[in-house]
């Protein structure tokens, strides 16, 4: 195994700190040291495996979860979100549970007391929270990952086949306008203010995003009530000057849907996304360095400054997944990169050190700083920059066994 640091007894005293010795004494890790750089790595279980990277010249410390997504799907394994429970903030290491891995999610900060994250996020198949104009990794019921810039569509459609759209989502509605709720959304004081509510429950499972499930206005409230949604269930309330809520009935069978594409698309026939991970900026399109962060709002210090750093991506088949943090702000250990450090390290060095012999094609920045974390079967395999050791954070993303982590 290659020395941690210029030293073997500072390598395993900073293992022993960070509780990663027991870690390393106990995996099966295989080494190799291809001249200006040392790769470790394990197998955590078939088509999945952990890299720890180091780069003498930054000095960069770098870890590489490796998924093969095609393997993984077939036995059952899921990438899945999770958020800190009560609208708080949490470690991603307590989020994480008894998943096999997971990394620290989308930015996030407080309205009304509750943590928000800043981009979108889904759930298995359920809608948290919309698009905001930056870009978000999302993955298909069939395992198939995505990135992009996307744009939200969803409507009603009466028992008479018309379509009302719906504008608002998980708050409440503008006076013309529908906005509706899911099992997953907040109300302030947990309850809704509008002028009237339709309560649906769903004819069948289904709800993923971009399907049309079918339902039952089951119930109506006015002006003020508790939301209490279960799955399968969903609220459409309507503005006090909206001019169609008399084409909704109670009895009445309709049909709502959400349809969520990357800009600019016009395919209505996109697969249905399970989950969903906001971040910020892209910085691989198409096999490319495409550090994109004055499109999507965020500065050119955050993009050129070293920070830690966590990532997504993809190679060009679509068939292995990366999930990558950079440890930073620690002179002499990892000093963090820049976004486009980042990207060319995924775009041109990955395949040195994966399995696959791979390099990302697509690529999405995730939160970084002191958020940045990596937990590999309970084990903080990186070292989190702040002096208090790990930092809370809104959401993560996990990769979990069938019947695994769901809240």
């Amino acid at each position: 195994m290659p020395p941690l640091s210029s030293h073997p007894l500072h390598a395993s005293l900073y293992l022993l700190r960070r509780g990663l010795l027991p870690l390393l004494l106990s995996a099966a890790w295989t080494s190799c040291q291809p001249g200006d750089a040392a790769v470790e790595s394990a197998q955590v279980v078939e088509g999945v495996f952990h890299h720890k990277v180091h780069l003498v010249k930054g000095p960069w410390w770098i870890h590489v979860l490796e998924i093969d997504l095609p393997r993984v799907w077939e036995r059952g394994i899921r990438l899945q979100t999770v958020n800190a429970p009560e609208g708080g903030a949490e470690k991603t290491s307590v989020m994480a549970g008894e998943a096999l891995a997971g990394v620290n999610g989308d930015f996030f900060g407080y309205q009304n007391g509750r943590a928000r994250v800043a981009g979108l996020q889904i759930r298995d198949g359920c809608l948290l929270q919309r698009p905001h104009g930056r870009s978000a990794f999302a993955i298909s019921r069939d395992g198939l990952p995505l990135i992009g810039v996307f744009d939200l569509e969803a409507g009603l459609i009466t028992a008479a086949g018309e379509t009302l759209p719906i504008a608002g989502f998980g708050h409440e509605p503008k006076s013309t306008e529908l906005s509706f709720y899911n099992h997953f959304s907040p109300a302030f004081h947990d309850s809704v203010h509008a002028e009237i509510g339709f309560q649906l429950q769903g004819l069948e499972e289904g709800g993923a995003v971009n399907d049309t499930v079918s339902a039952r206005v089951v119930q109506v409230r006015r002006r003020a009530w508790p939301l209490l949604l279960e799955r399968n269930q969903w609220l459409v309330a309507a503005g006090a000057e909206y001019a169609y809520a008399d084409r909704i009935a109670p009895g009445d069978t309709v049909h709502l849907f959400l349809r969520l594409l990357p800009s600019g698309s016009a395919d209505p026939t996109r697969d249905r996304l399970i989950e969903a991970m906001g971040g910020g900026p892209r910085i691989l399109r198409d096999g490319v360095v495409s550090v994109e962060n004055a499109e999507e709002r965020l500065g050119g210090s955050f993009a050129a400054d070293r920070h830690p750093r966590t990532a997504i991506g993809y190679s060009q088949d679509g068939r292995s997944l990366f999930l990558v943090v950079v440890d930073g702000r620690q002179p002499g250990y990892s000093v963090g990169m820049s976004l486009e450090e980042l990207a060319r390290f995924m775009r041109t060095r990955l395949s040195r050190f994966t399995e696959a012999r791979e390099n990302a094609y697509q690529a999405l920045n995730l939160d970084g700083g002191g958020s940045t974390t990596m937990v590999v079967r309970q084990q903080v395999v990186n070292s989190p920059s702040d002096q208090t050791g790990e930092r809370p954070v809104a959401n993560a993303l996990l990769l979990v066994e069938q019947g695994g982590i769901s809240r």
